[in-house]
């Protein structure tokens, strides 16, 4: 392997791992935040579901970025 492949994938793979943690802490807290909301006014579980969505869709850009590059370097595709 040259250097620069190893680069590319050391690049997808913090790309994957990074956002994949960033989203779990996001998860985690929104929904510390979302499960105390919901106890005492029920009727705003639409709005809190955003609160759990929204940090869930980093894991996922991080997944297409690493597969993006992996496709780039030729690894996959």
């Amino acid at each position: 392997m040259t250097t620069g492949l190893v680069y590319a994938l050391i690049g997808a793979a913090l790309a994957a791992g990074l956002a994949g943690v960033g989203s779990a802490v996001g998860v985690s807290l929104g929904g510390k935040a979302a499960a105390g909301v919901i106890s005492e006014k029920p009727e705003l579980f639409g709005r809190v579901l955003i609160l759990q969505a929204l940090p869930g869709t980093q894991g996922i850009y991080g997944f297409l970025v690493a597969v993006l590059i992996m496709v780039k370097i030729g690894m996959i595709g």
